[in-house]
């Protein structure tokens, strides 16, 4: 085992412009546990219902009343800017943090948990400021000219939607973060912050980056709680005009329905259950390369990530050769302390979530599933929460591995005849996140892409940036992150008429 990583935070709740401390009135404490050894790694301060009726009522008047939303968006940006590198100096710390508390590998835990989040918070708001803050309405020209002397002017203007409540999930903390925070703060919203209590190091930070940035006060909160009561209080609180919110489906649906009472705006990332398609042609020198990419699209976070493909579809003669490489290959893949160099695979976030996914293989299996590799905990890891990378070889969609999300290191195998089969294979799914499909022929790939009603979808590649939007068709989710509609989402459209008297 290596030594530990130094980490980051205050580990208090920051509440209009102050960290509260634990022993104040309608404060508490929250042990997060390290899921790699079940140990405790940091006790944090909470906020109960109380305290986060203060936060909501301070955001809506830095919203109502403070400089924030009236100031040059140049102003904003610069106070983001300060906030980025007051990240940017405890880059190291923040690595050492993913690992610890989310279970990321080094390798993700610097690229994909701290590196692509420090890109989207220096990123997003460049994005913001190129976008255009008044726009022409497209009249007919006929309709400029109304009457005689008389001229027409049809505008948009893009106005901040108001007070933002941000619920972020456990698997990338810091990125769920940033996607919310950032853009809204940009847009001139307000913002309260609730975190996982899984993993709410990472976002205690943002509310020392802000304190040090000079926010003004209520502009951005950060609240902690163990449950759920606070998280319904931001869904249904009045002064709250949007929810954004990454996590599963059931909660998503239950917060949509929260937010109906006061007729809020939504943006919902939800589940997912993807599927990467392999055309005969990417399997036509062997299965290796597709099986190299399909373990590590569903091993590198554990299954932890809802965008994973963990539905590989492969034509029925070459199945049997697939399954023999995803054996061979799962068997080798690197598990253990995500400290270590060279560990692939670290631990689910808790042994709850470890028993959730033992039992959806279990029942896979009594559906007809046979288990190709995995399905248990891997030797010589009793401490901590760990799961093998699992193959289940599967006949149709009706195996329930294939329709709920795992959110485990659980890879499902089925055979298509042709490609109208696979493409209704890959669509016959509540979700509809994100897909795959791999082939040497890049227009046959793209009219694969066209007929998956998924909200993204690569071709050979990934392409996950600031600029890229990502959500979900169906029970996937509602609207859009990243990108100019990640923007607008945290905007409202006033269209304003002017006319000569």
């Amino acid at each position: 085992m290596s030594g530990r990583d130094e980490i980051v935070g205050s580990r208090r709740p920051y509440v209009g412009g102050e960290f509260l401390d634990p022993d104040a009135a309608g404060c508490g404490r929250l042990d997060v546990h390290d899921p790699s050894t079940g140990d405790l790694l940091a006790t944090v301060g909470t906020t109960g219902p109380g305290q986060i009726e203060r936060a909501v009522l301070a955001a809506r008047a830095a919203f109502d009343t403070g400089p924030w939303p009236c100031m040059a968006r140049e102003e904003r940006l610069a106070a983001l800017g300060r906030m980025t590198a007051y990240l940017e100096e405890r880059r190291g710390r923040l690595v050492g943090t993913l690992i610890a508390e989310a279970g990321a590998p080094r390798f993700l835990a610097e690229s994909a948990q701290v590196g692509l989040a420090l890109d989207h918070a220096r990123e997003l708001p460049a994005l913001a400021a190129a976008l255009p803050e008044w726009e022409h309405n497209e009249l007919p020209l006929a309709q400029h000219a109304y009457a005689p002397g008389r001229l027409r002017l049809s505008i948009r203007r893009y106005e901040p939607t108001g007070v933002v409540a941000a619920i972020t999930a456990y698997n990338f903390p810091l990125v769920t973060t940033i996607v919310k925070v950032y853009p809204a703060l940009a847009a001139g919203c307000t913002v309260v912050l609730r975190p996982s209590p899984l993993t709410p190091l990472t976002a205690l930070v943002l509310g020392e980056a802000a304190a040090a940035a000079g926010l003004p006060p209520g502009v951005l909160n950060v609240v902690v709680e163990a449950g759920a009561e606070g998280g319904v209080l931001l869904s249904t609180h009045p002064a709250v005009d949007l929810v954004s919110f990454t996590g599963s489906t059931g909660v998503g649906r239950s917060i949509a329905a929260q937010a109906a009472g006061t007729v809020k705006n939504l943006v919902l990332e939800l589940g997912g259950k993807s599927a990467g398609l392999y055309l005969p042609d990417a399997l036509a020198d062997g299965p290796d390369k597709a099986v190299a990419g399909a373990v590590a699209m569903f091993a590198s976070h554990s299954g932890q990530a809802c965008a994973a493909q963990t539905r590989m579809l492969v034509p029925h003669d070459r199945k049997a050769e697939v399954l023999d490489a995803l054996h061979a290959a799962a068997k080798g893949v690197a598990v253990g302390d995500p400290r270590e160099p060279g560990v692939l695979m670290g631990p689910l976030i808790s042994a709850a979530q470890r028993d959730r996914v033992a039992g959806i293989v279990a029942a896979a299996q009594s559906a007809g599933g046979r288990l190709v590799a995995g399905g248990g905990i891997p030797a010589g890891l009793d401490r901590g929460w760990f799961f093998a990378p699992t193959v289940l070889d599967i006949d149709d969609n009706a195996n329930p591995a294939a329709r709920e999300e795992i959110f485990g290191p659980v890879l499902t195998v089925q055979g298509y005849a042709d490609v109208d089969e696979a493409v209704a294979i890959a669509n016959d799914s509540p979700y509809g996140l994100s897909g795959g499909v791999y082939t040497g022929d890049l227009l046959a790939g793209i009219a694969v892409a066209e007929r998956l009603r998924t909200g993204s979808v690569q071709v050979n590649t990934g392409c996950a940036t600031s600029f890229t939007p990502a959500g979900g068709y169906r029970s996937s989710g509602v609207g859009r992150e990243r990108g100019v509609a990640g923007i607008r989402a945290f905007q409202e459209v006033k269209h304003i008429s002017v006319g000569s008297v």
